[in-house]
């Protein structure tokens, strides 16, 4: 919903949208984004940024998550979507979460492929851990909108065939599964490897320390706590070890406090809003990537991790990852995991070597590819309303 240039939303599915949507336009399609009002100018109705129109309709973004009423938020931005659309000529709407709930009822619109993401509301653990009236609102305001919307869409995204059994379970048929993964700049972000700028000494550390990396939003799904355990531990291992944690969100206090209760305060370094631009500054600074997301799901910060040449240290079971070769899956939940597949890498002097590895996992991630696949989906869509 939001946008990584307007509103400086610095997460995955944001990437995704921009990003897919500028090399789309490349390949000669036109292509609109529909995103929120910006606080800083209320009254812009639309702007073109790299060759992707932007329209700007109510309500305006908050730069909050507005938890437990982010959905009502949505749904109000959906509301207005649907008025938007309603008088507007296009042929497929690519959408995610529900925001295309209230249009989706109406009888003649157009084809709608829908994004499946992690499945949140169904399998992640924000919203499956919530008990009592927040667990009935969580089926009312979220999983609700959230099912209408993949049940009537004419085509669900799979990233890779883990997620298949997942989007089946909520009663998809299969035939409406369509591939469409996650995408990177992969070809960009090699570039940038000629060009960075070193950001050890502006972050207190030395060119001879153990730089770990964690990108994300700061929040429980994310692992948050179980990184800054396994932090802990290792550096009880690696005293030369430092750890840059790039992201916002609402474990940030709970986080600080850790940290400044083991006494690393020295050790670490949190960013809250890194400019794209320079977000590769830290991955090509760092010497080791850790992903503790709670989902067996592929995530975009993984991926450019990977492409800048990072081993991935992962609680999550990501295909991408194979044991000894391009890093470690340790199981989640699991910090003491993450520090002994760190120590382990180290001490057996293989973490260039594995970060080497990881960059041909990806090649084939960058979003030439994953347009070509995209507008194949969209081509059987019209297709199929002939």
């Amino acid at each position: 919903m939001e946008t990584t240039h307007f509103h400086n939303a610095y997460d995955g599915g944001c990437k995704f949208v921009q990003l897919l949507g500028e090399e789309l336009v490349k390949k000669g399609h036109e292509v609109e984004i529909v995103t929120t009002r910006l606080r800083d100018n209320p009254d812009l109705n639309y702007a073109v940024y790299n060759g992707v129109k932007h329209v700007f309709i109510a309500p305006e973004y908050t730069g909050k998550r507005l938890i437990p009423f982010n959905m009502i938020y949505k749904l109000l931005f959906s509301y207005h979507l649907n008025n938007y659309l309603k008088k507007q000529k296009f042929d497929i709407l690519h959408n995610s979460e529900a925001l295309a709930y209230f249009y989706m009822h109406n009888k003649k619109r157009e084809r709608v492929v829908f994004q499946s993401w992690a499945l949140e509301p169904f399998y992640g653990h924000e919203a499956s851990s919530q008990t009592g009236l927040k667990k009935l609102y969580v089926g009312w305001a979220l999983q609700k909108p959230w099912k209408y919307c993949i049940l009537n869409a004419e085509a669900v995204t799979a990233d890779n065939e883990s997620q298949i059994p997942n989007i089946v379970k909520l009663g998809v048929n299969k035939n409406k599964i369509e591939f469409i993964p996650l995408g990177i700049p992969f070809k960009n972000i090699r570039k940038l490897k000629n060009s960075f700028k070193n950001r050890r000494k502006e972050c207190g550390f030395d060119k001879n320390d153990l730089v770990l990396l964690s990108v994300g939003q700061i929040i429980t799904e994310k692992g948050i706590e179980e990184i800054i355990k396994g932090f802990i531990l290792i550096k009880k291992k690696i005293k030369n070890a430092k750890l840059i944690m790039i992201g916002k969100g609402l474990l940030e206090e709970k986080m600080n406090r850790m940290i400044q209760e083991a006494s690393l305060e020295k050790d670490f370094v949190h960013l809250k809003n890194v400019p794209e631009a320079d977000l590769f500054d830290y991955h090509f600074s760092s010497d080791v990537f850790i992903n503790g997301t709670h989902t067996n799901y592929p995530t975009i910060s993984v991926q450019e991790a990977l492409a800048t040449g990072l081993p991935v240290v992962s609680g999550a079971d990501l295909f991408l990852i194979k044991n000894g070769i391009n890093g470690y899956k340790v199981g989640l939940n699991n910090p003491k995991g993450i520090a002994m597949a760190v120590i382990k890498m180290y001490k057996d002097k293989k973490v260039k070597q594995m970060g080497n590895n990881s960059i041909k996992t990806v090649e084939s991630a960058d979003y030439e590819n994953v347009a070509k696949l995209a507008v194949e989906v969209y081509k059987k869509l019209l297709a199929q309303k002939k």
